[in-house]
């Protein structure tokens, strides 16, 4: 066989691979992936230095191949085996150095205590001041908050518990669950978001098994939320209506401010065909569909709407209350909290806010909707 045949062997073997993912069969997929690493490789064997760009593109393939059939081992050596070649590509070069990054990482998530659910989750953001591999702390920082705190509701929802909203996640999600920030390979600035069982999964009722991943169950939910046109799919999938609010928020957090960067992209690990975009056209739409499920003035009794913008300075959950302080340097107290949740409103402490509010005839002010404000 020549250099095409086994190329073409391989093609057939990683299309298999795909379907049977699409299906939810892992190991029939990881399988298939590894007959089509060992194709690749085969062709691999028949190419020299003479065709320098041809050997680089099926180096990486094939490499990209084992990884995904998780042979880890077999991976490793091949992608040094090739950059130990001067007449390799720099293109090539660069794509292996990445995915022997990924390859370590996935080596050492195995030598450590516990155990990773299947199907973990990488994010991706780019544009305005994200660089290659790096990103302002703040940034990062608010948005793996966020991101922690998506995982941690998926967990409590498909647990049946009531939606939580003071405090963190109670002991037995804690002591089952642990999401995990993972270094990926550069390009702008990504990471992956595992979660590692560390204790039995006894919360979960065992005739549901879908409930123990997790990670599909969390870019489910961020897929339909963030793509949603009508809310018709979001309802479906979300039927309480206190999680369905905290979910379109905390995917609404998520969303580029001014300036930051341009767009969060989300993929699951080995599923190319299931990834969701969010950017700035995201914000009004879920806007929009918060404030259809929120309550309505009684204007009957002289209640109007009210948009507030300034600096959120202090909030106590508890006491259900937080209070703005508006570009004249006045603070505005707004009660009635119950519409949001500490993982919300929490990462907004001094910053500009946008507050939606209910005038009453008193001049009081009830709390309906909060969000970051644009510049």
């Amino acid at each position: 066989m020549d250099w095409l045949a086994h190329h073409r062997q391989s093609e057939a073997h990683a299309s298999q691979a795909h379907a049977y993912l699409r299906e939810g069969r892992i190991q029939d997929s990881e399988a298939a992936f590894r007959l089509a690493a060992e194709a690749e490789e085969a062709a691999l064997a028949l190419l020299d230095e003479s065709k320098p760009r041809t050997m680089g593109i099926t180096a990486v393939s094939a490499v990209s191949l084992w990884f995904k059939g998780r042979d880890f081992a077999r991976a490793s050596r091949l992608a040094h085996r090739y950059l130990s070649m001067p007449g390799l590509y720099d293109s090539a070069r660069a794509q292996l150095d990445d995915l022997l990054l990924t390859l370590y990482n996935e080596r050492d998530k195995q030598r450590m205590s516990g155990e990773f659910l299947p199907g973990s989750v990488t994010v991706a953001v780019r544009g305005g001041g994200v660089l290659r591999g790096a990103a302002p702390l703040d940034l990062v920082v608010e948005k793996v908050k966020t991101l922690q705190a998506m995982f941690y509701r998926v967990v409590e929802m498909a647990a049946n518990k009531p939606l939580r909203k003071r405090g963190g996640p109670s002991r037995d999600v804690l002591d089952s669950f642990e999401p995990w920030l993972v270094q990926e390979a550069p390009g702008s600035f990504q990471f992956s978001v595992a979660v590692k069982v560390t204790g039995q999964l006894d919360l979960f009722d065992r005739e549901r098994p879908d409930a123990v991943d997790i990670a599909r169950n969390f870019l489910e939910i961020v897929t339909t939320v963030a793509n949603d046109g009508t809310g018709d799919a979001t309802k479906e999938l979300i039927p309480d209506p206190e999680y369905r609010a905290t979910f379109r928020r905390l995917v609404r957090n998520l969303t580029p401010a001014s300036g930051g960067f341009e767009t969060l992209t989300i993929t699951s690990k080995g599923r190319d065909d299931v990834a969701v975009s969010i950017d700035k056209s995201t914000k009004p739409r879920l806007t929009a569909m918060l404030k259809a499920e929120q309550p309505t003035p009684d204007e009957g009794s002289g209640e109007t709407p009210t948009e507030l913008v300034g600096v959120l300075r202090a909030l106590d959950l508890d006491k259900d209350w937080l209070k703005i302080e508006t570009p004249d340097g006045t603070q505005v107290e707004v009660n009635k909290l119950s519409q949001t949740v500490d993982d919300v409103i929490g990462p907004m402490v001094n910053k500009r806010v946008m507050v939606r509010a209910i005038r009453t005839m008193r001049s009081d002010l009830r709390f309906t909707d909060i969000e970051l404000a644009e510049d």
